[in-house]
């Protein structure tokens, strides 16, 4: 929103300044020399200056595009390796069972039947 109250009124000026300046000029640099309005000079460099700002743009998201990618791919690594370490000390930490034992609590091999 910010961008938009910024350039919204730079390229209203813009526009408004190729308007009223529409009489061809004698335009020159170095040796080359040609004729042309104040106004398409105006909007020529603000084209070439947008086009040049958006390939810089675009250079700058391509590095954090690629630090992104190999972020990621360093996060499934560890992720892969941490299941790993896992599934390691799920093995190792599994409870023994103890066999049952059998024990008998009668003293006297004969049984006393009291009623």
């Amino acid at each position: 929103m910010i961008r938009l109250t910024v350039v919204i009124p730079f390229l209203l000026a813009l526009v408004i300044f190729s308007a009223s300046n529409q009489d061809p000029l004698d335009m020159w640099l170095l040796t080359y020399s040609w004729k042309c309005s104040a106004g398409v000079l105006a909007l020529s460099v603000a084209a070439v200056a947008f086009i040049m700002g958006a390939f810089c743009l675009w250079a700058a998201e391509l590095v954090q595009r690629r630090r992104a990618r190999r972020a990621e791919q360093r996060i499934k690594e560890l992720e892969a390796q941490l299941a790993q370490v896992q599934a390691a000390s799920a093995i190792v930490q599994q409870p023994v069972v103890p066999a049952p034992s059998v024990t008998v609590h009668s003293s006297s091999p004969v049984q006393d039947d009291r009623i």
